[in-house]
């Protein structure tokens, strides 16, 4: 016969009431106080206004001026790399070792080889608003407390003498009474840039988002505030400048199509090209009605671009008038970086209306105008977007204005 079966498993007598029972209170963690949790490296509380920083969430949530409450992905906000704004949201790093130069000159900050500041200059420099890392702070001799780049490129200087300061330490986060990033700005001024981050962190290659110029009643604000988050780290912040480009008066230029396209280079800074001037040809003569058109860009040399009609960003809009200047603001300025092609497309909004942009007789390919910060390129003309001259080559006939930094 099988064995009887074996009796039924009693429970365990309860256990007297005490910190390793589990029915009484746990042994408190190394690192924990009466206050509540805290950082287990400094023993410090954590306010509920921290806890929500070191939670570790992608999902940040801004306090706009105080005016409005929105919520955007930390990668958004860090989408402009070496920026103050992704210092700030990056979540990571000793900020007690983060500075940031001020650049309330509007200057570059060259660096130097050595803690001196009579030393050599490496080439490199700091832009207003650039924030970096310091692996090194030595006062000098001159009382100066001078600062060691974490990533090798030398030294810079906190401040100078008949100047005043220079960098600054960077700024913990500021948070509201409920634990959300508090933006000093309105929402008029902050979330044209919030919708210019979440463009910028999809951008393709080859396709850089262009840096907006915010509302048109606020323009100098909106420039202020993208040198003080580091987004206009070196343009924008200098002289206005113009490349005059126009070889043949407006009132004798001939040629004329739907478009043209061309392309532009800087030479050794980049630039900010806010506006352009140029006229239209109607064959209905001086009173025909201005002709709206559109003000394409794109990076990347022009025989390729020509047939990647998707690569092309709309910069701006206007209208050009028959054989007389005619300006050209951009909405969405055009950053131009040393040693990358950048095209510039102008083009009519309306196919065989009888009248079209400007531009110069054909000339052999190559620079059709320079200066010392720019140089453009004969380009193509087109008869509608995808239909380019693939025969001669035609120059821009008009002005590029721009803006750059200038070097100390």
């Amino acid at each position: 016969p099988p064995p009887p079966p074996p009796p039924p498993t009693q429970p365990p007598p309860p256990a007297p009431a005490g910190p390793l029972s589990g029915r009484g209170p746990l042994p408190r963690p190394a690192g924990l106080n009466a206050q509540g949790p805290c950082d287990t490296t400094s023993g410090e509380a954590r306010t509920p206004q921290s806890r929500l920083v070191l939670a570790g969430s992608d999902i940040l949530t801004l306090n706009v001026g105080g005016e409005k409450f929105v919520q955007r992905r930390r990668s958004t906000l860090c989408a402009v790399k070496g920026s103050f704004l992704a210092c700030r949201f990056s979540g990571s790093g000793d900020r007690t070792k983060r500075w940031r130069y001020r650049g309330d000159d509007r200057f570059n900050l060259a660096v130097r080889t050595q803690p001196d500041m009579s030393a050599p200059k490496t080439g490199n420099a700091l832009s207003p608003g650039d924030v970096f890392e310091v692996l090194e702070e030595r006062r000098g001799p001159d009382g100066i407390l001078y600062l060691k780049l974490a990533d090798g490129r030398g030294w810079v200087f906190e401040r100078k003498p008949g100047v005043g300061v220079l960098c600054e330490r960077a700024q913990a986060q500021d948070l509201d009474m409920q634990g959300r990033h508090f933006i000093n700005y309105s929402p008029a001024l902050f979330l044209p840039l919030l919708d210019y981050l979440g463009m910028k962190e999809m951008e393709a290659a080859g396709q850089p988002v262009p840096v907006p110029r915010g509302p048109e009643n606020m323009r100098s604000e909106f420039e202020a505030m993208l040198r003080d988050f580091g987004i206009l780290p070196s343009v924008g912040m200098g002289e206005r400048r113009v490349l005059n480009a126009r070889a043949m008066p407006y009132n004798a230029v001939t040629w004329w199509a739907y478009g043209l396209a061309f392309e532009v280079r800087a030479k050794t800074s980049p630039v900010l090209i806010t506006a352009l001037e140029t006229c239209a040809v109607s064959r209905y003569g001086d009173g025909s009605r201005p002709i709206e058109c559109t003000v394409h860009i794109c990076e990347g040399p022009l025989d390729l671009r020509l047939s990647q009609r998707h690569a092309w960003i709309e910069a701006g809009r206007g209208f050009l008038t028959h054989r007389q200047a005619s300006r050209i603001e951009l909405a969405n300025s055009v950053q131009v970086r040393p040693d990358v092609s950048h095209c510039i497309y102008i083009a009519t909004d309306h196919v065989g209306s009888g009248k079209g942009v400007a531009f110069g007789a054909p000339m052999p390919v190559g620079v059709s105008s320079e200066n010392s910060d720019l140089q453009i390129f004969a380009g193509h003309f087109s008869t509608r977007f995808d239909d380019f001259s693939d025969g001669g080559w035609y120059p821009f006939n008009g002005k590029l204005e721009y803006n750059m930094a200038q070097g100390t």
